[in-house]
């Protein structure tokens, strides 16, 4: 067996502090059959670095062993049974979890195993892969452990000891000691129902103590970003059920350099300024022109699927999201997203997304010259409307325009009442009645003012809702539709809409909705 290892000695015991054995272990051959099995063969990250063949990017068959990046997320689950990883791409992690649950469902008798999926084919992929580890594993050495294959179809892969692996791309009622969970935010952003039954079901059915890791590149701000965000911003003890966040940047990954030389712009030499200011350290020039050939490729999609630091990952904008580019490209560029925005010199319009049986939601913004500020939000469902000019009338605000959809006419059957009159009569008079215009229109809008956008930081959902605002997506033919998707974001972002619409008294706007006939209803300011 042959024992390099692709980190130094000193790393290595730097990484595994107090496993004195693993600096002879990989420097020094076993000098007999009874020494191999008693201190190399016990040792799994021995067997990890020794006895498992993988494919690698290149399509050839080869010996696993570990990268830097690997031997620092396996020493972090060592450290923490639950581990949550914001990665670059391409730094082998996934394949990292695979061989090493492979390995515990080998050297441990009746261990279930998970490797959850993005979609069908990743699902197949991942078994093939496993289906090569047991096919090239030393046959020696199977034949020591006693072991047999009795179970292998498309969705399970069973062994002799009661160990078995699933390959799934969800986990509802199988109980698990393992779980892998690839590319959790892609899952997160396409099926947010599948996320959400992950987090609420599957982790719950494992017992505290088991080995779990999530991992992806950032997708925007979702179920992934939100168990990031815990991790990271976490203080005091983690309980076994919490998870440790383990952040892998393009910066410390090996392979990403290249020998050709690019030419650097101005912006791009300032950009790795930046960056080596903030991470303090030093690129050298095969990083740079690394970085300079990807983006390239990529464009703004680099900092998503190559980011420097977990912040620069999600800002990079969501596949599929109608405002998240522009948003990072205006408001976080020119650090737009600041506190106490409110102006006591300047009137409070409103914006109200009337959900019925939905979330309700009011977009407070002020407007001075061309410049549109987001100051405040407001957001709750099952409640009437009295509740939530109630909630407006306990603010300190100015009001000036209220914007309301074009629905508000439509009569309540229980009542016969219109809502714009239930409005009224609740003292709030200075409405205007938006006209029914397509909704890609009204996208258009939002894009427009979002180059003249300020948001309070206080408005976290709202800003949400810039980031994360999409298209619906087909997971038949896998790809997105020309239509916003409803989920927990679509309704902030028809407030926006709202606001956009509303209070765009362009003539090139006008222009646009020209063949729709605007009916308002206007009075005066009165909140009773």
């Amino acid at each position: 067996m042959n024992n390099k290892l692709s980190v130094s000695n000193e790393r290595l015991l730097e990484l595994y502090p107090g496993i004195q054995e693993y600096e002879r272990i990989f420097s020094i051959a076993p000098t007999s059959d009874a020494d191999f099995i008693e201190n190399y063969l016990t040792s799994k990250l021995w067997r990890l670095n020794n006895l498992y063949t993988i494919v690698d990017k290149d399509g050839q068959r080869i010996r696993f062993v570990m990268n830097p990046s690997q031997h620092r997320v396996y020493a972090a689950s060592l450290e923490h049974p639950r581990i949550i990883i914001l990665k670059s791409r391409q730094q082998g992690i996934s394949t990292l979890w695979l061989v090493s649950f492979f390995d515990d469902a080998i050297f441990n008798t009746d261990i279930n195993v998970g490797l959850m999926a993005q979609g069908t084919d990743e699902a197949t992929t991942l078994l093939t892969r496993v289906k090569l580890a047991w096919d090239a594993f030393p046959s020696e050495v199977r034949d020591f452990l006693a072991l047999r294959l009795l179970q292998d179809n498309t969705k399970e892969f069973g062994m002799s000891n009661g160990s078995k692996i699933f390959v799934r791309t969800s986990f509802r009622s199988t109980t698990l000691q393992r779980l892998h969970i690839s590319e959790f935010g892609k899952i997160a952003n396409k099926n947010p129902e599948r996320a959400k039954e992950t987090k609420t079901g599957t982790l719950q059915a494992i017992s505290a103590g088991n080995t779990v890791v999530i991992e992806s590149t950032a997708e925007g701000n979702n179920e992934f970003k939100n168990m990031w965000d815990i991790a990271s911003d976490f203080q005091g003890a983690r309980a076994p059920k919490d998870f440790m966040p383990v952040f892998l940047s393009w910066v410390y990954d090996a392979d990403c350099t290249t020998d050709i030389p690019q030419v650097i712009t101005p912006k791009q030499a300032t950009y790795f300024s930046s960056i080596e200011a903030e991470l303090d350290t030093e690129l050298t020039d095969n990083q740079q022109w690394f970085w300079v050939s990807q983006y390239r490729e990529l464009g703004d999609s680099i900092y998503q699927e190559y980011p420097s630091t977990p912040t620069e990952a999600f800002q990079a904008s969501r596949d599929g999201a109608y405002y998240a580019t522009n948003y990072r490209n205006y408001v976080l560029k020119y650090k737009r997203e600041v506190p106490d925005l409110y102006d006591e010199n300047l009137a409070v319009e409103v914006a109200m997304d009337l959900g019925m049986n939905d979330d309700f939601v009011l977009v407070f913004f002020q407007r001075y010259n061309d410049e549109y500020r987001i100051i405040d939000e407001y957001t709750n469902s099952g409640e009437g409307l009295e509740h939530y000019v109630n909630h407006m009338s306990g603010k300190s605000y100015r009001y000036g325009n209220i914007y309301l959809p074009h629905d508000v006419r439509v009569k309540e059957l229980n009542t016969g009442q219109r809502r714009i009159d239930r409005l009224h009569e609740l003292g709030v008079r200075r409405t205007k009645v938006l006209p029914r215009i397509p909704v890609n229109d009204g996208i258009e809008a939002v894009r427009k003012i979002i180059p003249k956008l300020w948001i309070d930081v206080r408005c976290e959902y709202l800003i949400g809702c810039f980031k994360n605002y999409s298209k619906e997506w087909d997971d038949r033919v896998g790809v997105w539709k020309n239509k916003p998707w409803h989920d927990e974001w679509s309704h902030g972002a028809d407030g926006i809409r709202y606001m956009a619409v509303g209070s765009n008294s362009t003539s090139d706007y006008k222009r646009q909705v020209k063949r729709i006939k605007q009916r308002t209803v206007v009075g005066g300011i009165a909140m009773g």
